[in-house]
């Protein structure tokens, strides 16, 4: 019988409730078993792990009591730790004088990355992995790609969002140096292509993350949540890019309409304050709830939320820093339960969610917008239905995770 292929997974917090799509993806490259399949993480997220990924999680960080083995692989691995460097250091300098290059870290921030990688490279090399897989446009690709170069061993990126769009490093780089790249939505999509005017480019790949209905629809089968009142729900991170803010300020609308309606904010994050602020200024904790107490709640939870609501808002939009969501995967689950949506037309969204088509869309940070779409839902049945169908038919069609993940298969298993 022939040995599957090894991937190395390296992903530095794992699960993460808010990148619930990365622990799908794994657990169906598992359940599919053509590969061999081990995550390595630094640290333990806080979201649910399939039982089927138990096994294969490593979490380890670099400590004290490691620098014995560190010089020991550093020794044994001079010859090409010291080529790796050498390489690094004529980067830096052709990356010095690229315009395209400016998101790099200054030098002593890249020798801290690239020391840092031949001490994870040793830890690396125990797997034995045939390709490591990289999450992230950011440092955890970095990493990835010195490690690559030390251990001789190719690698890939799964990329996303903000890594690319705000926090990427070493952008053209890696896709000289990457067997592929694998991006979730065409905003990011093009952003890279760009960056890599001029390189061979047919390594970037527009891969689209996709939802498991199956294991959704079971985990939410005999599970209930009656809201008193039509629920308009949001789902994600407190943070700027979400748009909460004009969200609350809409349901200030609705409430000053007399329409009957509550809005549950699922999510944690550094704007919590501020966000439960607006709210308690605005008099609106009868209608607008943030669940959770700023911890979030259990992916499981908040799908028996997305069963029982009348409408989805996704309030989204670009921050100043320029980050901005692809295609998001709450967008993905709101149709996998035919809810309509109110979204704005930030990012990747439109991807997914086209004005009177498959949701309703209004610009950017226009409170007054959103609140009318958001009546206009509720109050409109036939309407309703008609999006939500519509969005669960191209959630079928473009984003089954049963469908999407045998790309992500089939480049990880070709041979490099």
């Amino acid at each position: 019988m022939e040995a599957k292929k090894k991937i190395l997974v390296f992903i530095p917090e794992f699960p993460v409730l808010t990148e619930t799509f990365i622990e799908r993806e794994l657990a169906k490259l598992a359940e599919r078993r053509n590969v061999d399949i081990r995550i390595f993480s630094l640290q333990e997220g806080k979201g649910e792990i399939s039982e089927v990924l138990r096994d294969r999680i490593y979490y380890q960080r670099l400590k004290l009591q490691d620098i014995p083995k560190e010089l020991i692989f550093f020794i044994r691995n001079f010859s090409d730790i010291y080529n790796s460097f050498l390489g690094f250091h004529k980067a830096q300098k052709i990356n010095k004088k690229n315009e395209n290059e400016i998101n790099n870290p200054c030098f002593f921030k890249s020798l801290y990355i690239f020391l840092k990688s031949c001490a994870y490279a040793e830890k690396f090399s125990h797997f034995k992995p045939d390709l490591i897989l990289a999450h992230f446009f950011s440092e955890p690709s970095t990493i990835t790609m010195f490690i690559s170069k030390i251990l001789k061993i190719p690698y890939g990126i799964s990329a996303h969002a903000k890594d690319i769009l705000v926090t990427s490093q070493y952008p053209r780089e890696k896709v000289k140096s990457s067997k592929f790249i694998t991006i979730c939505n065409e905003n990011a999509y093009k952003f890279v292509i760009d960056t890599a005017k001029g390189l061979d480019t047919s390594n970037i790949y527009l891969a689209y993350h996709g939802v498991d209905l199956q294991r959704i629809y079971q985990s939410v089968e005999n599970k209930d949540h009656r809201p008193e009142k039509p629920l308009i729900l949001a789902v994600g991170r407190l943070v700027g890019k979400k748009g909460l803010e004009y969200l609350i300020e809409a349901g200030n609308i609705l409430k000053e309409r007399n329409l009957d309606f509550c809005i549950s904010i699922i999510g944690s994050g550094p704007l919590y304050n501020e966000l439960t602020e607006k709210i308690e200024n605005l008099n609106l904790q009868d209608s607008v709830k943030i669940l959770g107490s700023n911890k979030g709640l259990s992916n499981e939870d908040t799908l028996v939320h997305f069963k029982s609501a009348s409408v989805f808002a996704f309030p989204s939009i670009e921050t100043n820093e320029g980050d901005v969501d692809g295609v998001a995967n709450v967008l993905l689950e709101a149709g996998i339960f035919k809810l309509p949506v109110v979204s704005t037309d930030a990012g990747g969204t439109g991807e997914l969610i086209i004005n009177e088509e498959t949701g309703l869309v209004v610009p950017q940070r226009e409170s007054q917008d959103f609140a009318d779409k958001l009546e206009l839902v509720l109050k409109n049945r036939e309407l309703s239905e008609r999006l939500g169908l519509n969005l669960y038919n191209k959630v079928l069609d473009k984003f089954s995770l049963d469908r999407n993940i045998s790309q992500l298969e089939n480049m990880l298993l070709k041979d490099y």
